[in-house]
Formats: structure tokens, C-alpha cells, sequence
């Protein structure tokens, strides 16, 4: 068993890693003076164990066959409020969204769950926006209008409610406390009973979230949610401030109608003032802008005492000290030295990251004349030492019955009905089979595990590709006659790991793909191709931190690149990208290319895999929305024009249009054995290649030179550099580095 924090004097041997907290901080600092804050966030829809690839404290990594799910959660927190009753249980980011079950119910099978654990203050991350404003103010607002459910949402809405709250002794009963409300609007805005949303019953905060058109004029530009929440603790006054994703815009259009996102770097100088105004002692801001933009908010603002990040699914094992001229990464288990001790009391602020359900960050505050003198962090591993919290785990089983075989071997039809779609008999993405249902093998890593090329989007775009390029129709449209020359897969950071020697699920596969996009396909040319490689690798490495995205690279099917993150973008070349080859051949500019890959709905038509710019959009449909393996064929966009006016959807894709899911069973199907091989699929093949263009024949970079790291970083574990790629002047330094 590895402890990723020694006792301290006096601690009692534990019988797990989770435990390990209980003594530190009860041990470190004296109760009067202790503050504790519980942090979780990215849980993405994970209700139940999965595997994992955790660190350990000195960066390695290992592989566990079972981690996370929130019975293991909930013993954690419970083991930390035993320790300290009065620790304060903090969650950011991306709750709602990341399974098939969260999917399939438009999160009301997480809220219920997640309505238990007592949270104290929640900010919503990206994906809490993806059913669309309505059902997102539905359950999190606590003012302001609540819009009704649209038609499409109200069949996912309907699966779960309160009535199916089982009630659980010391959780969900009357003596718990635990409350359960399906929000139905009101006039002029009605929801049909028992077709509402499950309501959050904690408080959720974001100070950088806006109502805007089609919401009548007077709304505008006022805020959603509260900007922060006061709390107080062993006498200390806490203000935990807020602030939600800025990059929703940059998502499908379903998912912003009516809102209005900002950095929030502009409210924070009078948000803290006014806290302070209130008498917070120890302010805290909980952000799911991503840990890049967070460091820079932590180095801007001497008066955040902690930045608690989310959204880039990064794990600081050690905590960052930061301050304007100086970022620090804390030795893991170890106490501060001297020099961190002088950087703390001269006001940096503590910087801290968790990721997903696989780390539950416990930080303990020494307070000392209403200042934070000293603090203890651990990122706690989630593993097999973690036993379940029987009644959570009790209250999960009864979430996850619909979507597994009873005795009778049948399961509950669900269906996902996007933008626009209203009958559910006929249209929309139907889940009709176990989520256990083992669909293939793998004898290597299945995981977004890099920044660059991963064995996980090789296999995803190779997939799709072969699916799409085997459907005769595609050969008949003119120009296409060759078929399918390239696909991509999203450069997403969640989903579960499948270990080598492992069975892979169809539960696997939507937590790869836990959004209902529809397989389309369109020609571009060369040079919309390139334009759009070369944006998103801005969007991950730009040196100005605030220009990043989130998410990493895309998968490549087809396709082979050299790119140099070192030297570029240069002004005379305007790229990252150095060369891409399609089919073995150079890219050419000026021709167009057969591109197949996901559409989020609503979505302009000229949108294949965030590249715009295509021609002659068509989707592809399954013959029977039950079966997966029914005969696929082409169609044309169901409507082409005005597909968002104001708060009104139209549907887009086909009835029965082919989910990624498919593709992937198909594919699962026609390899030997059934089983994704690091042969076919691994990045030994070198379909990303960093080089150094400034050098005579582009040679390849060394691992380090690829991205800066670790000069580029406080923590060289982190997978994505935080401070961007290239030279430090395109973050408008000069002779100065991070």
C-alpha cells in the first residue's frame, strides 16, 4: 500500500490511503486554529468503480483495476467531517455530464446521489451547460426565470424523480435532512409534472455568468447565479467565490442560448472587496477556467488565499505556492520549508487540483490572526483500500437498475433526443442494451492519457473512418468517389480507462463518448484542414494563457503531422503545423477532402469535428434505431436554415442517425479477436511527430523539448504545460520566463 503523506508524530497506524488525512491536519494544527476545505470536482457522471491510472507521490504512475465511484467518495468525505465535523465540502465542474447514465437522464441519475453528500458550495463547469439553458437553470439557479423543459428533454427528464428516491437510513431519510424537488415551471412557463429536472439542494455559485437574448431585455446582462457564498467555520469568516467556464460559447450552440460568459478577471477586484467588505478572512475561489488560467488569476491577486481549479483534469500531488514572480510545487507529504513558509507569509496563494472521482483533495489551513500561516494538502487516491459507503452504495444500485439486467435480463429503454427532436417513438439515440455488455477487448492502454497523439483517439478516428468509408452511398456523391479520406476524434479529456488485458463495455464507450453528436460528413479543402489543425493546437498550447481552450489534440485517422511547439507560430509562418500528410501524400491546399467525424447538434453546417468550412453536410442513419449493426445509409440534413432562432431548436439530424457508439461496436466487431491492439493503434506510429523546424530536415524533439517541460512547468507530472508552448515572448515577456 503506498501513502502518498507520512504521519505525523503521535498518528495511529490507518488502514487505508483515504485515511491517512484523518491525521494530518488533527495532528498538524490545533483545532481553534484549523480550517479544512474537501475538495472533489470533474466527476463527470461517474456513479460507480472504474479503472484508473493513478500517481504516485513521486509522479509515477499505476494501474488500478478498480477506483473512484461515489460510495468510495462518500467514505472519504465521511472520514474527513469525522475528523473534523466543521470541514468544509467544496465541488467544481462538469457534475452532470461523463456516463451513459447521466446522458440518458439529463443528469438527474447524478444529482440524486450527489443531493447526499452535503456539498457546501458547487460551480458548474462546461458540461453542466450541455441539455441546454433551461434544464441548467432548472436545477441550479436559485432565482430568475426557470424556462420550460423543452418537449425533447422532458423523455430523459421523465426516467428519474424524486419518487424513485429509495429511502436509505442516515441518507435520504426524514433524519438525514436530504431533499429531493423536480423544479416544474410556472406560468408563463409550464413543465408537466413529473417531466422536471432533479434540483441541486446545495448552493451553487459563478460570478461570471450572464442572462442575455432571446430573455427579455430587462434580464439582460443580470447575473444567473450568486457571484459567492459566505460561510463561517471555528469563528473564521470564508468567502468561496465562483467561477464557471468561460468557453461554453465555443461549444455547441444549444448549450449558451440565453447566457452570457466571461473570464470573471474583471468582477474579481470588486467581488473581493466586497467580501472583504463582509469580513472574510480567508477567501477562496473554486474555478473551472482550467488550471493554466487559474495560476495567472492566483499570481494577479494577492488576496486569494486558495484557488481551488477544475476542468483540466490535473492532479497537483504536491500543492503550487503561488505568487506574482514565483510559483512553487510543495513536496507531497512533506511539511514546508523555510523558503515556502517566507513565500506563504508574503501572500501567495495555494493552488490545488484534483481529478475526477479519482482523488478527493483534503486541505487543511492553519489559521493565525484571521491569515493562513501554515496548511497540509493531500490529493487522496481513490483506490481499492477506499471501502464503499454502504447506503451511498445502496442509493447508487438503485440509479444504475434501469441501465443493467435485472433477473429477467431486460433493461429500460431509454432514448436521447437532441435539439429539436419531439417523438420519442421514432427518433433519437436509443439505449436498449446493458451497459455491462462486454464489445470488445484491448491489450494495451485505452485512455486520453496525453496531450498529443493517444492510443484511445487512434483507435476512436480509426473507427469512424472505417464505418464511414465502408457505406456504399458515400462513393456515389460526385467528388467522393474515393471514398473517406480523413476522420478525427474530439480531443477530450474525460473518460474511463481500460486496462491492457481488459474487457472494454459498452459503459466504456460512452464514457468516451457521453454526448449524443451525430456521424456526419463533408468535403473541405486543404487549406480549411490546416487552418483549423493549426487553431486548436493555439487552443492548447497558446503561451497566453487566457487564449487556451481546454481539452488537448485531436486523434488522426488517415493523417500524419509534424508540428514544432518549440519555435511557433512564427508571424512569417503562421503555423505549428510543419507538415501534414493525408493518405501518405502532402496536404494540398487546394484540394478537397471527404472528412468524416461528429456534429454537435445545432451547429453550423459547415461544421465536421470543430473544422468549418465544409460543403455538401450530410448524416448518416442506421436503418433500425435499435440495432447497431442495421444497414447505414445517407442523408440529407433534416433543416438546413434557421436551425436556433432565439430559444427554438430545430432538428438537424435524421431520425435514426448513427451515434459514435455505433461506429465503435462495428468497428469492435471487424477487428481479429475483437480486440484493439497497441500494434495497430499505438503512437509508436508517430501519426503526431514534434520536431524543430528551425534546424536543416526537421528533425524530431526530444520529449522535453516537445512541450518546455519541465522548465515550462512547476510539476513536470502535469500532462498539458500550463504556461502554453514556444517562446516565451508570444506570452509578451521579454527575458523573462516562468
Amino acid at each position: 500500500m503506498i501513502k502518498t503523506n507520512q504521519p505525523k508524530p503521535g498518528c495511529k497506524t490507518l488502514l487505508s490511503i483515504a485515511l491517512t488525512l484523518s491525521c494530518i491536519g488533527s495532528q498538524a494544527f490545533a483545532d481553534d486554529d484549523r480550517i479544512t476545505l474537501i475538495e472533489m470536482g470533474d466527476l463527470h457522471g461517474t456513479l460507480v468503480p472504474h479503472a484508473a491510472i493513478l500517481k504516485n507521490p513521486d509522479g509515477t504512475e499505476r494501474e488500478v483495476a478498480s477506483a473512484g465511484g461515489l460510495a468510495r467518495l462518500k467514505t472519504v468525505v465521511n472520514e474527513i467531517r469525522a475528523d473534523n465535523p466543521e470541514a468544509v465540502l467544496l465541488s467544481t465542474g462538469d457534475l452532470t455530464h461523463g456516463s451513459a447514465e447521466a446522458m440518458f437522464t439529463v443528469g438527474d441519475a447524478m444529482m440524486i446521489p450527489m443531493n447526499a453528500f452535503g456539498i457546501d458550495v458547487y460551480t458548474p463547469g462546461n458540461w453542466d451547460f450541455g441539455y441546454g439553458g433551461a434544464v441548467f437553470r432548472n436545477r441550479f439557479t436559485s432565482f430568475g426565470p426557470k424556462p420550460t423543459i423543452p418537449g425533447n428533454i422532458r423523455t430523459m427528464s421523465s426516467y428519474i424523480g424524486c419518487d424513485d428516491v429509495p429511502v436509505i437510513e442516515g441518507l435520504t431519510d426524514t433524519a438525514s435532512g436530504y431533499t429531493c424537488n423536480e423544479i416544474t415551471a410556472t406560468a408563463p412557463y409550464v413543465t408537466p409534472d413529473g417531466m422536471g429536472v432533479i434540483k441541486a439542494n446545495f448552493p451553487t455559485v459563478a460570478a461570471n455568468l450572464y442572462n442575455a437574448a432571446p430573455l427579455p431585455a430587462p434580464l439582460h446582462g443580470k447575473p444567473v447565479l450568486p457571484a459567492f457564498k459566505m460561510l463561517e467555520r471555528n469563528g473564521t469568516s470564508i468567502a468561496v467565490i465562483g467561477l464557471t467556464a468561460s468557453i461554453v460559447p465555443q461549444q455547441a450552440d444549444t448549450f449558451n442560448i440565453g447566457l452570457r460568459f466571461t473570464q470573471g478577471v474583471e468582477e474579481l477586484p470588486g467581488l473581493i472587496e466586497q467580501v472583504k467588505d463582509l469580513g472574510a478572512e480567508l477567501i477562496v475561489v473554486q474555478s473551472e477556467l482550467g488550471l493554466s488560467q487559474n495560476i495567472k488569476i492566483a499570481q494577479s491577486f494577492r488576496d486569494i488565499d486558495v484557488m481551488y481549479s477544475a476542468h483540466t483534469h490535473e492532479v497537483t500531488l504536491g500543492a503550487l505556492l503561488v505568487s506574482r514572480n514565483k510559483i512553487t510545487r510543495t513536496t507531497p507529504g512533506e511539511s514546508l520549508n523555510w523558503r515556502e513558509r517566507l513565500q506563504l507569509a508574503a501572500g501567495a496563494a495555494i493552488v490545488v487540483e484534483t481529478n475526477r472521482d479519482m482523488y478527493v483533495g483534503r486541505l487543511d489551513l492553519e489559521m493565525k490572526y484571521g491569515r493562513v500561516a501554515d496548511f497540509d494538502w493531500e490529493a487522496i487516491p481513490v483506490d481499492e483500500s477506499v471501502a464503499e459507503d454502504p447506503a451511498m452504495a445502496q442509493l447508487v444500485a438503485a440509479m444504475e437498475e434501469d441501465f443493467v439486467a435485472g433477473t429477467d435480463g431486460e433493461i429500460r429503454r431509454h432514448t436521447f433526443m437532441p435539439g429539436g427532436f419531439v417523438n420519442p417513438s421514432i427518433k433519437g439515440l436509443q439505449l436498449v442494451d446493458d451497459l455491462d455488455t462486454v464489445v470488445g477487448y484491448t491489450d494495451t492502454l485505452l485512455l486520453r492519457h496525453h496531450v498529443l497523439e493517444d492510443t484511445l483517439n487512434n483507435f476512436l478516428a480509426d473507427a469512424i473512418r472505417s464505418v464511414t468509408d465502408g457505406v456504399a452511398d458515400v462513393r456515389n456523391v460526385p467528388g467522393w468517389e474515393n471514398g473517406v479520406d480523413i476522420s478525427m476524434a474530439n480531443g477530450f479529456r474525460f473518460g474511463n480507462a481500460v486496462l491492457p488485458g481488459s474487457a472494454i463495455t459498452l459503459r466504456d464507450l460512452y464514457t468516451w463518448f457521453p454526448i449524443a453528436p451525430a456521424v456526419n460528413i463533408a468535403d473541405f479543402s486543404g487549406q480549411s484542414i490546416q487552418n483549423s489543425l493549426n487553431t486548436i493546437l493555439g487552443a492548447v498550447f497558446d503561451r497566453n494563457v487566457f487564449m487556451q481552450r481546454g481539452g488537448w489534440y485531436l486523434g488522426l485517422a488517415n493523417m500524419e503531422q509534424k508540428i514544432d511547439l518549440k519555435n511557433r507560430p512564427f508571424s512569417s509562418s503562421g503555423s505549428r503545423v510543419v507538415e501534414t500528410k493525408i493518405g501518405g501524400q502532402p496536404l494540398d491546399l487546394g484540394k478537397r477532402y471527404v472528412f468524416a467525424s461528429c456534429y454537435g447538434h445545432g451547429n453550423p453546417l459547415d461544421d465536421v469535428c470543430r473544422t468549418g468550412g465544409g460543403a455538401n453536410h450530410k448524416f448518416f442513419q442506421l436503418a433500425d434505431a435499435d440495432d447497431y449493426n442495421s444497414e447505414i445509409t445517407l442523408a440529407e440534413p433534416v433543416n438546413k436554415e434557421g436551425v436556433i432562432i432565439g430559444a427554438t431548436v430545430k432538428q438537424v439530424a435524421p431520425n435514426n442517425f448513427l451515434h459514435p457508439v455505433h461506429a465503435l461496436r462495428r468497428y469492435l466487431d471487424s477487428l481479429t479477436d475483437n480486440t484493439v491492439t497497441d500494434a495497430q493503434f499505438g503512437t509508436g506510429q508517430g501519426r503526431v511527430v514534434t520536431v524543430d523546424s528551425k534546424n536543416p530536415g526537421n528533425l524530431p524533439q526530444s520529449e522535453s523539448e516537445q512541450i518546455g517541460q519541465p522548465d515550462n512547468t512547476p510539476d513536470p507530472t502535469f500532462v498539458q504545460p500550463p504556461f502554453g508552448a514556444g517562446p516565451d515572448f508570444f506570452s509578451g515577456h521579454i527575458g523573462h520566463s516562468h
